[in-house]
């Protein structure tokens, strides 16, 4: 791959999703998509689950949001859901514990196969009938409490296509993995940030200035019960783990 075919993708992603950018998810994915498609990789599937998200890595209370991205049709992502896969998918046990690439597709399941249980074999055997054969992972945030985040990078092609391709370009791919990701989730957050409801933003202001959750159930007339449900939700939207951290985004995305 030539360095200024990577740089010219880079370079689009930041003009339309980095910090002064106004691109939407949907855009940036149709662009990354695009990109690892010219490159062989025709079967993406990015995954971004926030901390309390039910993974087989670490189970939660499933109050986590998980975002999943795919080229695969539809019909694979309402599967996946609907079979509760997240709790089983070998990218969460075995990818996503290690920043290491690791090969992934039914191409290379006998390779794994000491490691993977029936059930695991069969999420990758209907994997395959939707398209992905071979590929490799690109962990962004290994499995843990602060949830998981990275792309399995898939094909259609064969196995020793593939390997020649990620000899050939797989650090890139990587490196535009990465950056994909930071302006994905910064597209998401500022989407999330303008959908949060007044009363959100109010109490989220209030936090900011530093008053406790008794003192802005006085000031917005409202029991201590509210307040802490509407900064749950601000929370929430802000794709924040703590109040403070929520507070610190409002402030970068010009909320508060």
């Amino acid at each position: 791959m030539q360095k200024s075919r990577v740089d010219d993708f880079l370079d689009a992603l930041t003009d339309v999703g980095g910090p002064g950018g106004r691109a939407c998810p949907q855009m940036l994915w149709d662009m990354s998509a695009r990109f690892f498609a010219d490159n062989g990789f025709d079967k993406l599937i990015y995954i971004d689950a926030q901390p309390g998200t039910h993974t087989g890595t670490h189970p939660g209370d499933k109050s986590g949001e998980l975002t999943m991205l795919t080229t695969l049709q539809p019909e694979w992502v309402i599967r996946y859901r609907d079979c509760g896969y997240a709790q089983i998918d070998p990218f969460f046990s075995i990818c996503c514990t290690s920043f290491t690439p690791v090969s992934t597709g039914v191409a290379y399941a006998d390779s794994h196969k000491k490691w993977l249980s029936q059930a695991q074999m069969t999420l990758i055997s209907e994997a395959a009938e939707f398209g992905i054969n071979a590929g490799f992972s690109s962990t962004i945030r290994r499995a843990g409490p602060q949830g998981v985040a990275g792309w399995n990078i898939g094909s259609s092609l064969s196995r020793a296509e593939v390997d020649a391709l990620r000899a050939d370009r797989g650090h890139m791919l990587r490196l535009a993995a990465r950056h994909a990701h930071d302006v994905l989730r910064r597209a998401h957050l500022v989407a999330r940030a303008k959908s949060l409801s007044p009363r959100e933003t109010e109490c989220l202001a209030l936090l900011a200035q530093g008053q406790r959750t008794k003192d802005i159930a006085r000031a917005l007339d409202l029991s201590s019960a509210a307040v802490e449900l509407y900064l749950r939700n601000a929370r929430s939207k802000l794709g924040a783990t703590t109040r403070e951290q929520a507070v610190a985004i409002g402030f970068a995305q010009g909320l508060l």
